[in-house]
C-alpha cells in the first residue's frame, strides 16, 4: 500500500519564504502544495496586503491559521520564550 504525501509550504509574510512558494509555483507546478499562514494577531496590514498578492501570484488559496488563544497568552504561558 503506498502513503499519500501532502506538500504544505508555511508562508512567514517575508521574503524568503514568498520566494521559496514563487520558486515551486513556477518550477514545480505539478506538485500539489498547499500553502498556509501563521497569524498572531500582530501582524501588520502590509502583511495581509502581500500575503493577498502572493495568493493572486501563485493562483492558489493561503490558508490562514489561527489559535483559539491569543499571542499574549502564549508568551505569559512560556514566559516571554516561545517553544520552537
Amino acid at each position: 500500500m503506498s502513503k499519500k504525501v501532502k506538500h504544505v509550504l508555511g508562508l512567514s509574510g517575508g521574503k524568503d519564504s514568498a520566494a521559496l512558494a514563487v520558486h515551486m509555483n513556477d518550477k514545480y507546478p505539478d506538485i500539489p502544495v498547499e500553502y498556509f499562514f501563521t497569524d498572531t494577531g500582530y501582524e501588520l496590514q502590509e502583511t495581509y496586503d502581500f500575503l493577498n498578492k502572493l495568493k493572486t501570484r501563485l493562483n492558489k488559496p493561503i490558508h490562514y491559521l489561527k489559535s483559539t488563544n491569543t499571542f499574549d497568552y502564549f508568551m505569559r504561558k512560556y514566559n516571554n520564550f516561545l517553544p520552537s
